[in-house]
C-alpha cells in the first residue's frame, strides 16, 4: 500500500473507514472540497495526504471520482454496511 501511495498518512485504515462513514451519511456522494475539508479537520489528512488516499479508495474500487464529486462504489456502500455508525 504505502509503495504506490507514499504519501498516505499514519493513520491511513481510520481515514478510510472514516471518509467511507462520512459519505454513506452524506447519501453515498460529496464535493471533493467538503470532503478534503472534513478529511482535514478529522484525519489531519490535507493536501498530498488527501490526495494519496482517494488515489487509493479509487484504486480500490470503493470510490469513484467524476471532476468534482466522489461517490461511493457498490463495493464502498457493501463495505460501509459493515461498519458501526
Amino acid at each position: 500500500m504505502t509503495d504506490r501511495f507514499p504519501f498516505l498518512p499514519d493513520n491511513a485504515e481510520a481515514a478510510k473507514k472514516g471518509l467511507i462513514k462520512y459519505l454513506a451519511r452524506s447519501g453515498g456522494s460529496c464535493p471533493i472540497g467538503d470532503l478534503h475539508t472534513f478529511s482535514t479537520q478529522r484525519f489531519a489528512a490535507g493536501h498530498q495526504a488527501f490526495s494519496a488516499l482517494m488515489e487509493w479508495l479509487v484504486a480500490d474500487e470503493l470510490l469513484m471520482y467524476d471532476g468534482s464529486t466522489f461517490h461511493l462504489t457498490d463495493k464502498g456502500v457493501e463495505l460501509s454496511k459493515t461498519m458501526l455508525f
